[in-house]
């Protein structure tokens, strides 16, 4: 079986969580499927500058990156569009000798690509959907950029053989927009490798409770992007309420661009008790998860909620709002605590809750810890994407096109 993946994001070239679970998905696949010498997958994405062009992972997987025209910010779509005609175009001259069996693409940025490829090659299209645009927006399509990305999906969604969605909550949002049948959407989680999220030295956790808490206070911790959806001014306007009960707790923010919340946190008058991080680094990130007392992620929208997952498997606590993936991820007083989407008292709530009972907080953790280990491993993640390829290119041999 040959199989052509198409993703916008890879290895170096990364912007999101698509670029990131690709880049997990791949390698987990690749091993798998060492034992099966039909096997192979040729992935096809963008070149980020300097990088290479072609490069080997493994015997049985070839990554391909293609010069695109850069990303236009004042025309994303059509920009994006763009760049799908030359990947389309190379993808065409990779299958002259050898015909792929089934195509399987990540999200509308490389939708036109397989769409069109779908439909030159007659080869089964599997698209993987990652969010959704009206998601993003809490129902919406705020302009004419959202309008055509909006109607992508939908047509990714429409062409191909079988919808790969990360939670049930993403299957209802598909049916619930464009009509996806539940029968022709699996369910795969993304999954997480907890390796690297636990290598902190008892010195270097030692070293920021010294730099961050050196008087013993509590820290909340915040890491993620500076987008509405993700909810970090709920989370600040938590804080007056959250330090009402524990005057000493800082809340540390993480992410790119999170200097622009100063103006929220001097309104609120707590600039003693929230440090913005702005970018830091994946080391420091996972250090960070060893080191606070409890992570917080109160997004408004959330098709999955890796950031979770990533904190849990890191031995923190975590405090999530009760909504798409996340309530999926995070069972309420078994794992961590959920709390009322875009309510900042229920924010407060929680975190008084995790902060009263230590002994209990440990246990969560305990459980986040094994549910983390045994639910979410990329080896068994990569085993039912693979089983879902054979049952596609089995039902396509059965039709006529």
């Amino acid at each position: 079986m040959r199989v052509l993946m198409i993703t916008w994001e890879f290895p170096p070239n990364m912007v999101g969580g698509i670029g990131k679970h690709v880049a997990e998905l791949v390698p987990a696949l690749s091993q798998h499927l060492l034992d099966d010498e039909s096997f192979h997958l040729d992935v096809l994405t963008t070149r980020a500058a300097g990088g290479l062009r072609l490069e080997d992972l493994a015997p049985n997987v070839t990554v391909h990156r293609v010069d695109v025209p850069p990303v236009s910010p004042l025309d994303l779509f059509n920009s994006v569009v763009d760049g799908n005609h030359r990947l389309e175009t190379y993808a065409v001259g990779l299958a002259t000798r050898d015909p792929y069996d089934l195509i399987h693409v990540h999200d509308w940025l490389v939708a036109s690509a397989g769409i069109a490829l779908k439909n030159h090659w007659k080869t089964p299209l599997v698209a993987t959907i990652h969010a959704t645009e009206r998601g993003r927006h809490q129902s919406y399509v705020p302009n004419q950029t959202s309008v055509l990305i909006n109607q992508m999906e939908w047509e990714v969604c429409f062409e191909a053989w079988r919808v790969i969605v990360c939670s049930g909550f993403m299957a209802g949002e598909l049916g619930g927009y464009f009509g996806v049948p539940l029968d022709k959407t699996s369910v795969i989680a993304n999954g997480i490798d907890c390796a690297p999220l636990c290598t902190s030295t008892p010195e270097e956790v030692e070293r920021l409770r010294r730099r961050y808490a050196p008087n013993g206070e509590k820290i909340l911790f915040y890491v993620g992007r500076i987008t509405p959806e993700k909810g970090l001014s709920v989370l600040i306007k938590a804080m007056p309420h959250i330090l009402r009960h524990f005057p000493h707790v800082r809340l540390l923010v993480a992410g790119k661009n999170s200097e622009q919340m100063h103006a929220l946190v001097d309104e609120l008058q707590i600039s003693h008790a929230v440090e913005l991080l702005g970018f830091i680094t994946d080391a420091t990130r996972n250090c960070l998860y060893n080191t606070v007392d409890a992570a917080i992620f109160p997004s408004l929208y959330e098709p999955f909620g890796i950031v979770a997952l990533e904190a849990m498997a890191a031995g923190c606590n975590v405090i999530v709002s009760d909504v798409g993936g996340l309530s999926e991820v995070v069972h309420h007083m078994h794992n961590g605590l959920t709390v009322i989407a875009n309510n900042p008292q229920s924010i407060a709530w929680g975190v008084d809750v995790l902060f009263e009972d230590e002994e209990r907080a440990a246990q969560w953790r305990a459980t986040a810890l094994d549910d983390v280990q045994t639910l979410y491993r990329w080896s068994d993640i990569a085993a039912r994407t693979y089983e879902l390829y054979k049952t596609v290119v089995e039902e396509r041999r059965q039709v006529e096109w």
